[in-house]
């Protein structure tokens, strides 16, 4: 799904466990700093239709293999970002720019324009700030990037913001827009931390993809339990597609060990449906090391959801480990 990305996303408990022993951005001077991540994976996979095994760099579709490295430059109420993503996997389409956008900020608003990523989705994007290396089963496709201009605001208590693009959904390019103008999609949410340790996000899209219309609506929260303990939810629709339902408990055991518990549920307009169960751990070897493991358990009709956004497998089991190097 979307995932954010951006995001005011999955910045839950057990990623703020492990944020505390991250290592800050290499600053170069007071108006520029990099930083990024190496992630390599081997996975298993044994479907009804076939069985696969992947070894590092050779992580096939599920891109889980991954290089990363971001300028950030901040000069008064200036900003900007240029990232460089490279992921073996992809073939001839295995390198690009991810980010490249300048930020105005001034008091609680933040204008954006450039090629930025998504609003929309509870899970992150980069593998550094995601709890587990594979997406649940709803909706949309992994978070993507597009092309346009945004405005955000932020307060104690609420935050907003619009964005004109020019598509919702990819193009053909690496993680970029349909680059059309013509036809532009749109983008917007709101959320609300005023009730202490409750976050919620209501967001959706609109896009007229060559005169057909699509709609999408997405709603998730996510709240604190006790020091250790978080609960999230999310429910997202898409127009004549159908409705994804996704649950998570995540758990700090201690300051370097915590892991998740995920439900989640694709139902398509046809009545067809998938269901995707996950186990993942992950554990902060040193400020700049995390080892992430993945079991999940797919059981679906084959290719439910809307063009290439599947079940990861049909009916089946899913193992992966992951190392994930942060700077």
């Amino acid at each position: 799904m979307i995932k954010h990305m951006t995001k005011l996303t999955g910045w839950t408990a057990s990623l703020v466990a492990l944020a505390v022993t991250a290592s800050a951005d290499i600053k170069v001077n007071d108006y520029l700093s990099f930083n990024g991540y190496a992630a390599a994976a081997g996975t298993y996979s044994d479907n009804t239709k076939s069985k696969n095994v992947t070894t590092l760099f050779n992580s096939g579709s599920n891109e889980l293999d991954s290089i990363k490295l971001a300028a950030v430059g901040k000069y008064g109420d200036f900003g900007g970002k240029v990232s460089l993503l490279y992921i073996p996997t992809r073939g001839g389409d295995s390198s690009g720019i991810q980010d490249i956008y300048a930020t105005y900020t001034k008091d609680e608003f933040t204008v954006t324009a450039g090629k930025f990523l998504s609003y929309l989705g509870y899970e992150a994007f980069d593998p550094n700030n995601m709890t587990q290396l594979t997406y649940g089963s709803t909706i949309f496709a992994v978070a993507t990037y597009h092309t346009g201009a945004k405005v955000d605001y932020a307060s104690k208590t609420w935050g907003a913001g619009i964005a004109i693009v020019d598509s919702v959904f990819g193009g053909t390019g690496f993680l970029q827009g349909d680059g059309d103008f013509k036809r532009v999609g749109s983008e917007a949410y709101v959320t609300y931390t005023g009730i202490d340790k409750l976050t919620l996000w209501l967001g959706g899209a609109y896009d007229d993809e060559g005169g057909a219309e699509v709609e999408i609506l997405d709603l998730w929260a996510s709240y604190a339990l006790n020091a250790k303990t978080t609960l999230a939810a999310e429910v997202d629709t898409q127009s004549s597609i159908g409705t994804g339902y996704l649950g998570e408990v995540q758990y700090a055991f201690t300051d370097k060990f915590t892991g998740i518990a995920r439900a989640s549920c694709l139902n398509t307009a046809k009545g067809d449906t998938g269901s995707y169960y996950t186990l993942a751990p992950t554990y902060a070897v040193t400020s700049n090391l995390k080892i992430r493991g993945e079991v999940s358990y797919a059981d679906g009709k084959e290719g439910v959801g809307p063009g290439t956004y599947k079940l990861l497998t049909s009916r089946g089991f899913f193992y992966g480990v992951q190392a994930i190097f942060t700077f």
